[in-house]
């Protein structure tokens, strides 16, 4: 999908932007924001391509090699996409909140499964307890006995990593914080702004909706990716 301005006007930019291209075998060519390619570039997100996606399956379907890595460059395309087509005909109080979403809509995608370790989910039964992360109280909620998940993890990289200020540095033009993106990847987070609300209506839910639902960018993604 080209994101240059002059093609495609309805597109979401920001000035003159040079984009990435990464060419990818499910959605074809995808266009990336310097500011996605920063945080694609960090450590954090790199470590993804050393994470299979189907874990052991490869021993039983040998092609079944893909990563963490494109699967969520794939998810964050597809939320993007779907991000355009919900606000296809709704009318912002202008421009600058659309693009604001749309971007913290596609980060979000990036990231949600920033967590994962290796094998994916065949690890999670050997995670330590979630008090170990120190993680805040509000995301690691009451119980802190019981095991950490690949959620966890993901939130912990967002909120307290290496990953952190490349997100304050990257988004926070757009006033776009790691909380806000935690809060897109969690609903039940308490927001500390009122940056998803515009015109009296908050937005939270239906981008929440996006990345994690009943049928979301990610499983529109994996459901062509893995099958």
């Amino acid at each position: 999908m080209d994101l240059n301005p002059a093609a495609h006007p309805n597109i979401p930019k920001k000035g003159n932007v040079k984009t990435t291209q990464v060419r990818d075998v499910i959605h074809g060519p995808i266009e990336l924001y310097p500011w996605e390619m920063a945080v694609i570039d960090s450590q954090a997100f790199q470590r993804l391509r050393n994470i299979k996606q189907l874990g052991f399956s490869e021993f039983a379907y040998p092609c079944a090699v893909h990563n963490r890595y494109i699967h969520s460059i794939g998810v964050a395309h597809t939320a993007g996409m779907a991000f355009q087509s919900a606000f296809k005909k709704h009318f912002f109080s202008n421009q600058e909140t659309y693009h604001h979403f749309y971007y913290l809509t596609r980060v979000s995608a990036l990231l949600h499964d920033i967590g994962h370790g290796p094998f994916s989910h065949a690890i999670e039964s050997a995670m330590p307890g979630v008090a170990t992360l120190g993680l805040p109280p509000e995301v690691a909620g009451k119980d802190l006995k019981r095991q950490a998940t690949h959620e966890d993890y993901s939130l912990k990289i967002i909120l307290n990593s290496t990953l952190t200020p490349v997100l304050e540095k990257e988004y926070g033009r757009f006033g776009i914080t790691p909380w806000h993106i935690a809060c897109v990847m969690n609903h039940s987070f308490k927001e500390k702004d009122g940056f998803f609300n515009d015109r009296g209506i908050s937005f939270r839910k239906i981008l929440h909706q996006i990345i994690s639902s009943e049928m979301d960018a990610d499983r529109m993604d994996y459901l062509q990716r893995d099958s």
